[in-house]
């Protein structure tokens, strides 16, 4: 019995917010949409999806691969130079310094 209260609260407060956003959309614009026609958009794309909404939900469903983090690194190695090098954000330090002191006439 406690339970009823409970749920028509939450139902009165469920209402309130309504009426709030309701009133605030009012104030808004003449071009933005109410909360209700969002809503039923919402509902409308929910039942008919375009195609890049289904394209996303089937990417969704997709179950997942349990991988090792062994195999997921041995998987993604790149052969070649890291993307860091030293020698190279030397010299560019030290062009970077020389320009430094060749404006300020040091």
């Amino acid at each position: 019995m406690t339970l009823v209260p409970v749920v028509l609260l939450a139902l009165l407060a469920a209402g309130a917010v309504l009426l709030l956003a309701r009133a605030s959309s009012e104030d808004a614009a003449a071009g933005d949409e109410s909360p209700w026609e969002s809503f039923r958009r919402g509902l409308r794309a929910r039942r008919e999806p375009d195609a890049e909404q289904a394209q996303a939900a089937a990417a969704a469903a997709v179950e997942p691969r349990d991988v090792s983090l062994a195999d997921f690194l041995r998987a993604n190695v790149q052969e070649g130079d890291g993307y860091l090098h030293v020698e190279e954000l030397t010299e560019d330090l030290h062009r970077a310094a020389q320009t430094l002191r060749v404006r300020r006439g040091a």
